[in-house]
């Protein structure tokens, strides 16, 4: 069970609300859901799933199969969606219309209790005097901080972190242990960076030069000098690397958020609020709208655009352009979702019927032998 400060659902409602008031109006709008209390003195001390349900614990549930497993572990209370008033009955509950959001900010609450403090320690300056240090920077140990760096107010870069020369950093952004910021890149407020992430690398752009006779074909590197800028309450995935441009910059918009080992190619330019889940990868100068979602393992070619609101689902291949719309996107190439599925129920259905023809057609010489193998699939 995930330790939570021992508190009624009475006095937990007004901090679930004002938490969510407050992170609410930092991501720049949305109101909190209504919550009714049920049984409002019961006391909770703990969160689990519910599944593992016990006495004191606080459950999400979705479902009636989750009620009763939580209602089956005596969890103290849970939180739910007014759907399922009727199998709760009178037990113990925060209802509200997206229980999802309730639960998101309660964990919020007990991540102070659970999470442990970072460790400081003294960082390395690569020149001290040329760097802007906002007020209540934390530092963990081992960092290094190069030439130029600008780091707003309670800015707290972890561990074995490294920011290179003429890095900018907004206010109460969080750099986890081992991120790497490359030269010039700009993150904007409330940003994190998860452990191992690197923004900023060289993009992976060549131009080929044969040599007859050598017979080799020579890959000359392109430099890349841009930068990469991120937007404001943008959060970067464990091991995930966002290239920098060629001479423009990569561009990643406000409210986006990426999964772990994503990989954004040089020259990309992503809209607001767009959702990029492990092991999508965008090919340079990718285009990708405000609001979209890239499910896991898909790909998009270099330069292909992705209009905004668009769904592209997982392991999905967009080459070209997909237009704007809230709309599902699957396959490779990508096309239409409905589409695709009937591309597969006609692959499933009859690629062994053509598979037994052409055995049979490669077996009889004549039509009339042909025709009469083949009555026996009728």
């Amino acid at each position: 069970m995930i330790p939570f400060a021992r508190r009624t659902l009475n006095e937990l409602k007004p901090l679930v609300t004002a938490r969510l008031t407050e992170d609410l109006a930092l991501l720049g709008g949305g109101s909190p859901p209504e919550i009714t209390v049920q049984e409002g003195q019961t006391e909770i001390f703990g969160l689990t799933a519910a599944d593992q349900a016990e006495p004191g614990a606080l459950c999400f549930v979705t479902n009636p199969t989750y009620l009763a497993q939580a209602m089956a572990g005596q969890a103290a209370a849970v939180v739910v969606d007014p759907s399922l008033k009727t199998p709760l009955g009178s037990y113990p509950a925060l209802v509200a219309k997206d229980p999802r959001l309730v639960f998101a900010a309660i964990l919020s609450l007990a991540k102070e209790k659970v999470i442990p403090p970072l460790a400081t320690g003294e960082p390395f300056f690569l020149d001290r005097a040329s760097c802007e240090i906002g007020p209540a920077v934390v530092f963990g140990p081992r960092c290094y901080i190069g030439a130029r760096v600008k780091l707003g107010e309670g800015v707290v870069v972890g561990p074995d972190v490294f920011i290179e020369d003429d890095v900018t950093i907004g206010p109460f952004s969080i750099l986890h242990p081992k991120a790497i910021i490359r030269w010039g890149c700009r993150l904007g407020a409330r940003c994190q960076i998860h452990a191992g992430a690197v923004i900023g690398e060289d993009g992976f752009g060549y131009v080929q030069v044969p040599d007859p006779k050598t017979g080799r074909l020579i890959h000359y590197k392109n430099a890349h000098l841009g930068r990469v800028v991120l937007g404001d309450d943008v959060e970067i995935g464990a091991l995930t690397a966002i290239d920098r441009g060629l001479v423009a910059d990569t561009v990643v918009g406000r409210g986006v958020k990426m999964d772990n080992l994503v990989q954004i190619g040089h020259n990309c330019q992503i809209g607001q609020d767009v959702i990029v889940v492990a092991q999508a990868g965008l090919g340079g100068h990718s285009q990708v709208g405000d609001r979209v979602f890239l499910l896991g393992q898909c790909g998009l070619t270099h330069g292909a655009v992705v209009g905004q609101d668009a769904i592209v689902t997982g392991q999905s291949g967009v080459i070209g352009t997909i237009p704007a719309g809230r709309s599902t996107w699957s396959g490779t190439p990508a096309r239409a979702h409905s589409q695709d599925l009937r591309g597969q129920a006609m692959v499933a259905r009859d690629l062994p019927k053509w598979r037994r023809f052409w055995q049979k057609f490669r077996q009889n010489q004549t039509y009339d032998d042909l025709k009469d193998a083949l009555k026996d699939d009728e």
